[in-house]
Protein backbone atom coordinates (compact mmCIF):
# COMPACT_ATOMS: atom_id res chain seq x y z
CA UNK A 1 0.00 0.00 0.00
CA UNK A 2 1.52 3.64 -0.55
CA UNK A 3 0.83 6.39 1.68
CA UNK A 4 -1.05 8.56 0.72
CA UNK A 5 -0.57 11.49 3.53
CA UNK A 6 -0.07 10.61 7.36
CA UNK A 7 -2.54 7.92 8.44
CA UNK A 8 -4.12 7.61 4.29
CA UNK A 9 -2.95 4.43 2.27
CA UNK A 10 -4.48 3.62 -0.90
CA UNK A 11 -4.66 0.22 -1.44
CA UNK A 12 -6.58 0.21 -4.99
CA UNK A 13 -8.50 2.41 -7.55
CA UNK A 14 -11.09 4.56 -5.46
CA UNK A 15 -9.51 2.54 -2.19
CA UNK A 16 -8.76 4.66 0.49
CA UNK A 17 -7.51 3.29 4.39
CA UNK A 18 -7.35 5.04 6.78
CA UNK A 19 -5.20 3.64 9.93
CA UNK A 20 -5.22 5.39 12.95
CA UNK A 21 -2.86 4.21 16.34
CA UNK A 22 -2.93 6.89 19.20
CA UNK A 23 -2.53 6.73 23.41
CA UNK A 24 -3.15 2.56 22.71
CA UNK A 25 -6.09 2.94 21.15
CA UNK A 26 -6.23 1.49 17.34
CA UNK A 27 -8.97 2.76 14.63
CA UNK A 28 -9.35 1.99 10.56
CA UNK A 29 -11.59 2.01 8.03
CA UNK A 30 -11.55 1.86 3.97
CA UNK A 31 -13.33 5.10 1.62
CA UNK A 32 -13.68 5.40 -2.14
CA UNK A 33 -12.41 9.07 -1.62
CA UNK A 34 -9.88 10.89 -0.55
CA UNK A 35 -12.12 13.67 0.84
CA UNK A 36 -13.85 11.23 2.87
CA UNK A 37 -10.80 9.39 4.42
CA UNK A 38 -9.34 12.65 5.41
CA UNK A 39 -12.64 13.30 6.97
CA UNK A 40 -12.54 9.78 9.09
CA UNK A 41 -9.39 10.41 9.97
CA UNK A 42 -9.65 13.75 11.45
CA UNK A 43 -12.91 13.26 13.11
CA UNK A 44 -11.06 10.18 14.90
CA UNK A 45 -7.81 11.49 15.35
CA UNK A 46 -10.10 14.22 17.40
CA UNK A 47 -12.00 11.85 19.09
CA UNK A 48 -8.86 8.97 19.92
CA UNK A 49 -6.55 12.22 21.74
CA UNK A 50 -10.00 13.53 23.39
CA UNK A 51 -10.61 16.66 21.41
CA UNK A 52 -13.70 17.12 19.23
CA UNK A 53 -13.45 18.19 15.71
CA UNK A 54 -15.10 20.65 13.79
CA UNK A 55 -15.30 20.72 10.23
CA UNK A 56 -15.31 24.57 9.50
CA UNK A 57 -14.83 24.39 6.19
CA UNK A 58 -18.37 25.88 5.45
CA UNK A 59 -17.08 28.67 7.96
CA UNK A 60 -14.29 29.86 5.71
CA UNK A 61 -16.14 29.66 2.68
CA UNK A 62 -19.06 31.63 3.82
CA UNK A 63 -18.36 36.01 3.81
CA UNK A 64 -19.99 38.18 6.40
CA UNK A 65 -22.08 39.48 3.28
CA UNK A 66 -23.98 36.20 2.82
CA UNK A 67 -25.33 35.96 6.36
CA UNK A 68 -25.94 39.82 6.56
CA UNK A 69 -27.83 39.60 3.93
CA UNK A 70 -29.74 36.31 4.87
CA UNK A 71 -30.81 38.10 8.30
CA UNK A 72 -31.55 41.59 6.00
CA UNK A 73 -33.96 39.20 4.48
CA UNK A 74 -35.57 36.53 6.76
CA UNK A 75 -35.20 38.42 10.22
CA UNK A 76 -35.11 42.10 10.00
CA UNK A 77 -38.92 43.03 8.35
CA UNK A 78 -40.52 40.85 11.16
CA UNK A 79 -39.01 43.82 13.62
CA UNK A 80 -40.55 47.08 14.68
CA UNK A 81 -37.73 48.61 13.84
CA UNK A 82 -36.91 47.21 10.36
CA UNK A 83 -35.90 50.24 8.50
CA UNK A 84 -33.71 51.65 11.18
CA UNK A 85 -31.86 48.20 11.16
CA UNK A 86 -31.84 47.66 7.45
CA UNK A 87 -29.95 50.75 7.45
CA UNK A 88 -27.37 49.66 9.85
CA UNK A 89 -27.28 46.03 8.41
CA UNK A 90 -26.43 47.85 4.92
CA UNK A 91 -23.75 50.18 6.77
CA UNK A 92 -21.73 46.56 7.26
CA UNK A 93 -22.54 45.25 3.72
CA UNK A 94 -20.44 48.53 2.94
CA UNK A 95 -17.24 47.87 5.20
CA UNK A 96 -14.46 45.78 4.10
CA UNK A 97 -15.28 43.39 6.63
CA UNK A 98 -18.05 42.25 4.61
CA UNK A 99 -15.99 40.20 2.04
CA UNK A 100 -14.54 38.23 5.32
CA UNK A 101 -15.05 34.81 5.74
CA UNK A 102 -16.95 34.48 9.08
CA UNK A 103 -15.04 32.38 10.93
CA UNK A 104 -12.08 34.73 9.98
CA UNK A 105 -13.38 37.57 11.66
CA UNK A 106 -12.56 38.25 15.68
CA UNK A 107 -12.67 40.42 18.79
CA UNK A 108 -9.84 42.61 17.25
CA UNK A 109 -11.72 43.18 14.02
CA UNK A 110 -14.66 44.66 15.76
CA UNK A 111 -12.68 46.99 18.05
CA UNK A 112 -10.75 48.34 15.30
CA UNK A 113 -14.08 48.97 13.21
CA UNK A 114 -15.50 50.69 16.75
CA UNK A 115 -11.96 52.65 16.99
CA UNK A 116 -12.17 53.97 13.61
CA UNK A 117 -15.61 54.85 13.86
CA UNK A 118 -14.86 57.07 17.27
CA UNK A 119 -11.67 58.75 15.29
CA UNK A 120 -14.27 60.13 12.91
CA UNK A 121 -15.95 61.71 15.89
CA UNK A 122 -19.03 59.62 15.12
CA UNK A 123 -21.37 59.47 18.49
CA UNK A 124 -21.57 56.70 20.59
CA UNK A 125 -25.09 55.23 19.43
CA UNK A 126 -24.15 55.45 16.31
CA UNK A 127 -21.46 53.36 16.79
CA UNK A 128 -22.86 51.23 18.88
CA UNK A 129 -26.13 50.61 17.30
CA UNK A 130 -24.20 48.83 14.48
CA UNK A 131 -22.47 46.44 16.97
CA UNK A 132 -25.22 45.46 18.39
CA UNK A 133 -26.82 44.71 15.36
CA UNK A 134 -23.79 42.55 14.21
CA UNK A 135 -24.02 40.47 17.22
CA UNK A 136 -27.41 39.71 16.75
CA UNK A 137 -26.79 38.52 13.45
CA UNK A 138 -23.96 36.06 14.28
CA UNK A 139 -26.34 34.55 17.16
CA UNK A 140 -28.55 33.94 14.52
CA UNK A 141 -25.95 32.63 12.63
CA UNK A 142 -25.56 30.00 15.06
CA UNK A 143 -29.02 29.37 15.05
CA UNK A 144 -28.81 28.33 11.34
CA UNK A 145 -25.56 25.59 12.03
CA UNK A 146 -22.84 27.80 11.28
CA UNK A 147 -20.29 27.26 13.82
CA UNK A 148 -18.84 30.67 14.91
CA UNK A 149 -17.98 32.25 17.88
CA UNK A 150 -19.45 35.49 18.08
CA UNK A 151 -16.67 38.16 18.14
CA UNK A 152 -18.96 40.80 18.99
CA UNK A 153 -18.72 39.26 22.52
CA UNK A 154 -16.49 41.03 25.29
CA UNK A 155 -15.91 44.29 22.92
CA UNK A 156 -16.39 47.74 24.82
CA UNK A 157 -19.16 49.52 23.00
CA UNK A 158 -18.38 53.98 23.47
CA UNK A 159 -19.29 55.32 26.45
CA UNK A 160 -22.98 56.43 26.44
CA UNK A 161 -23.41 60.23 25.71
CA UNK A 162 -24.91 61.66 28.45
CA UNK A 163 -29.01 61.75 28.66
CA UNK A 164 -30.37 64.43 26.42
CA UNK A 165 -31.97 67.71 28.40
CA UNK A 166 -35.04 69.55 26.83
CA UNK A 167 -36.70 72.21 28.63
CA UNK A 168 -39.32 74.71 27.18
CA UNK A 169 -41.68 76.77 29.16
CA UNK A 170 -44.66 77.60 28.31
CA UNK A 171 -44.41 80.86 26.80
CA UNK A 172 -41.71 79.32 24.75
CA UNK A 173 -44.01 76.40 23.97
CA UNK A 174 -46.30 79.14 22.68
CA UNK A 175 -43.75 80.40 20.07
CA UNK A 176 -43.01 77.22 18.72
CA UNK A 177 -46.72 76.71 18.11
CA UNK A 178 -46.71 79.56 16.39
CA UNK A 179 -43.81 78.94 14.09
CA UNK A 180 -45.77 75.44 13.41
CA UNK A 181 -48.46 77.29 11.93
CA UNK A 182 -46.50 78.45 9.31
CA UNK A 183 -46.30 74.76 8.10
CA UNK A 184 -48.87 72.14 6.94
CA UNK A 185 -52.13 72.32 8.79
CA UNK A 186 -51.58 69.48 10.39
CA UNK A 187 -48.34 70.03 11.95
CA UNK A 188 -49.50 72.45 14.72
CA UNK A 189 -52.10 69.91 15.69
CA UNK A 190 -49.49 67.12 16.14
CA UNK A 191 -47.26 69.21 18.24
CA UNK A 192 -49.75 69.70 20.53
CA UNK A 193 -50.95 66.57 20.60
CA UNK A 194 -46.79 65.26 21.68
CA UNK A 195 -47.04 68.29 24.24
CA UNK A 196 -49.99 67.32 25.50
CA UNK A 197 -49.86 63.30 25.64
CA UNK A 198 -46.30 62.75 25.68
CA UNK A 199 -47.14 60.19 22.66
CA UNK A 200 -44.02 59.26 20.21
CA UNK A 201 -44.30 60.65 16.91
CA UNK A 202 -44.73 56.97 15.31
CA UNK A 203 -47.44 56.93 17.85
CA UNK A 204 -49.47 60.23 16.77
CA UNK A 205 -49.05 59.45 13.18
CA UNK A 206 -50.66 55.69 14.33
CA UNK A 207 -53.92 57.90 15.63
CA UNK A 208 -57.07 56.35 13.82
CA UNK A 209 -60.48 57.90 14.64
CA UNK A 210 -61.88 54.24 16.08
CA UNK A 211 -59.44 54.03 18.64
CA UNK A 212 -59.88 57.34 19.96
CA UNK A 213 -62.42 57.93 23.01
CA UNK A 214 -64.28 60.60 25.16
CA UNK A 215 -61.10 60.18 27.40
CA UNK A 216 -58.30 57.98 26.18
CA UNK A 217 -56.91 56.82 23.30
CA UNK A 218 -55.53 53.18 22.78
CA UNK A 219 -52.76 52.50 20.31
CA UNK A 220 -52.59 49.13 19.44
CA UNK A 221 -48.97 49.01 18.15
CA UNK A 222 -46.29 50.82 20.04
CA UNK A 223 -42.59 51.16 19.59
CA UNK A 224 -42.06 48.55 22.99
CA UNK A 225 -44.69 45.90 20.70
CA UNK A 226 -47.34 46.10 23.17
CA UNK A 227 -50.57 48.06 23.01
CA UNK A 228 -51.34 51.14 25.50
CA UNK A 229 -54.44 53.42 26.30
CA UNK A 230 -53.06 57.04 26.79
CA UNK A 231 -55.51 59.24 29.07
CA UNK A 232 -56.41 62.17 27.00
CA UNK A 233 -56.56 65.38 29.70
CA UNK A 234 -58.85 67.87 29.52
CA UNK A 235 -55.65 70.07 27.68
CA UNK A 236 -55.04 66.92 24.91
CA UNK A 237 -59.36 66.16 24.61
CA UNK A 238 -59.47 70.01 23.67
CA UNK A 239 -56.82 68.94 20.92
CA UNK A 240 -58.84 66.16 19.69
CA UNK A 241 -61.90 68.44 18.99
CA UNK A 242 -60.00 71.29 17.50
CA UNK A 243 -58.37 68.43 15.02
CA UNK A 244 -62.26 67.65 14.58
CA UNK A 245 -63.23 70.98 13.86
CA UNK A 246 -60.89 71.77 11.53
CA UNK A 247 -58.82 68.82 9.34
CA UNK A 248 -61.10 66.88 6.92
CA UNK A 249 -62.70 63.63 8.12
CA UNK A 250 -60.81 61.04 6.32
CA UNK A 251 -62.51 58.25 4.80
CA UNK A 252 -60.12 55.46 5.71
CA UNK A 253 -60.47 56.61 9.25
CA UNK A 254 -56.54 57.83 9.87
CA UNK A 255 -56.31 60.80 11.82
CA UNK A 256 -53.70 62.22 9.75
CA UNK A 257 -53.08 59.59 7.05
CA UNK A 258 -52.02 55.93 6.62
CA UNK A 259 -48.85 55.38 8.75
CA UNK A 260 -47.64 53.07 6.50
CA UNK A 261 -47.84 54.67 2.95
CA UNK A 262 -46.23 57.40 0.96
CA UNK A 263 -47.34 60.33 1.11
CA UNK A 264 -48.47 60.12 -2.86
CA UNK A 265 -50.60 57.34 -1.66
CA UNK A 266 -52.34 59.66 1.07
CA UNK A 267 -49.66 58.31 4.00
CA UNK A 268 -48.59 59.61 6.88
CA UNK A 269 -44.24 59.44 6.96
CA UNK A 270 -42.18 59.90 9.48
CA UNK A 271 -40.15 61.93 6.93
CA UNK A 272 -43.33 64.47 6.83
CA UNK A 273 -43.31 65.13 10.53
CA UNK A 274 -39.45 65.57 10.96
CA UNK A 275 -39.17 67.81 7.36
CA UNK A 276 -41.62 69.91 8.68
CA UNK A 277 -40.77 70.10 12.06
CA UNK A 278 -37.59 70.90 11.71
CA UNK A 279 -38.54 74.21 9.88
CA UNK A 280 -40.96 75.30 12.35
CA UNK A 281 -38.21 74.69 14.49
CA UNK A 282 -35.59 76.92 12.55
CA UNK A 283 -37.96 79.32 11.54
CA UNK A 284 -38.65 79.67 15.71
CA UNK A 285 -34.99 79.66 16.27
CA UNK A 286 -34.44 82.50 13.55
CA UNK A 287 -37.59 84.63 14.68
CA UNK A 288 -38.26 84.10 18.02
CA UNK A 289 -34.76 83.54 19.35
CA UNK A 290 -35.65 79.94 20.69
CA UNK A 291 -32.86 77.14 20.71
CA UNK A 292 -33.71 74.67 18.19
CA UNK A 293 -35.39 71.28 19.05
CA UNK A 294 -35.76 67.78 17.44
CA UNK A 295 -39.50 66.78 17.66
CA UNK A 296 -38.33 64.21 20.30
CA UNK A 297 -37.15 66.56 22.45
CA UNK A 298 -41.46 67.76 22.84
CA UNK A 299 -41.58 64.66 24.42
CA UNK A 300 -39.49 65.71 27.43
CA UNK A 301 -40.85 68.84 27.56
CA UNK A 302 -44.74 66.92 27.98
CA UNK A 303 -43.84 64.00 30.61
CA UNK A 304 -41.68 66.46 33.06
CA UNK A 305 -44.99 68.88 32.53
CA UNK A 306 -47.18 65.64 32.65
CA UNK A 307 -45.37 64.50 36.16
CA UNK A 308 -46.76 67.07 38.65
CA UNK A 309 -49.94 65.39 37.23
CA UNK A 310 -49.72 62.29 38.07
CA UNK A 311 -49.35 60.18 41.57
CA UNK A 312 -45.39 59.48 41.00
CA UNK A 313 -43.33 58.19 38.71
CA UNK A 314 -44.96 54.53 38.45
CA UNK A 315 -48.30 56.39 37.46
CA UNK A 316 -46.18 58.15 35.06
CA UNK A 317 -45.05 55.48 33.34
CA UNK A 318 -48.03 53.98 32.40
CA UNK A 319 -48.89 56.64 30.07
CA UNK A 320 -45.65 57.10 28.75
CA UNK A 321 -45.21 53.60 27.87
CA UNK A 322 -41.62 53.45 29.37
CA UNK A 323 -40.55 49.38 29.75
CA UNK A 324 -38.15 50.82 32.66
CA UNK A 325 -37.92 53.85 34.93
CA UNK A 326 -34.86 54.22 34.36
CA UNK A 327 -35.32 55.18 30.65
CA UNK A 328 -38.04 57.42 32.12
CA UNK A 329 -35.93 59.56 34.05
CA UNK A 330 -33.76 60.50 31.34
CA UNK A 331 -37.50 62.54 30.26
CA UNK A 332 -38.14 64.06 33.17
CA UNK A 333 -35.92 67.64 32.68
CA UNK A 334 -36.97 69.63 35.81
CA UNK A 335 -34.81 72.97 36.09
CA UNK A 336 -33.62 73.64 39.78
CA UNK A 337 -36.15 76.31 40.22
CA UNK A 338 -39.45 73.86 39.82
CA UNK A 339 -37.34 71.19 41.92
CA UNK A 340 -36.63 73.46 44.51
CA UNK A 341 -40.46 75.07 43.91
CA UNK A 342 -42.36 71.83 44.29
CA UNK A 343 -40.16 70.93 47.55
CA UNK A 344 -41.71 74.40 49.08
CA UNK A 345 -44.73 73.07 48.54
CA UNK A 346 -44.76 70.13 49.89
CA UNK A 347 -42.72 71.77 52.91
CA UNK A 348 -45.75 73.90 53.28
CA UNK A 349 -48.22 71.50 53.09
CA UNK A 350 -46.48 69.03 56.12
CA UNK A 351 -46.35 72.41 58.24
CA UNK A 352 -50.32 73.23 57.41
CA UNK A 353 -51.32 69.75 58.93
CA UNK A 354 -49.88 70.85 61.82
CA UNK A 355 -46.71 67.77 61.62
CA UNK A 356 -44.11 68.08 64.07
CA UNK A 357 -41.96 70.32 62.48
CA UNK A 358 -39.52 72.55 63.12
CA UNK A 359 -40.57 76.18 63.50
CA UNK A 360 -40.74 78.36 60.13
CA UNK A 361 -38.57 80.91 60.02
CA UNK A 362 -39.46 84.38 57.97
CA UNK A 363 -37.51 83.02 54.80
CA UNK A 364 -39.95 79.71 54.86
CA UNK A 365 -43.02 81.64 55.45
CA UNK A 366 -44.81 81.78 51.93
CA UNK A 367 -45.66 85.05 50.15
CA UNK A 368 -48.86 86.54 50.38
Amino acid sequence: MKCVEKGIYKRGPYQFQVKIRRNGASVSGTFESLNAARRFRDVQTGKVVGDEYVDTRKERRTTLSVILERYLKEVTPRKKGARQEANRIKTWLKSDLASYSISGIDHKDIADWIAAREAEGKASTTVSNPVNILSAVFKKAKEWGYKIDNPCTGVSRPTASPPRVAVMNESEQALLLKACDHGPAWLTFVVRLALTTGMRQGEIRRLHWDHIFEDYAHLPATKNGTTRDVPLTYAAASVIDDIRQALPRRLDGWVFGHPDRPAKEGGFTEWQVQQAFRRASEYAAENYGLKRCTFHDIRHVSLTALAEIHTDVIDLQKTSGHKTLSVLSRYLNETPQDRSRKLREREIAKMSRGAAYAAPTARMTPPV
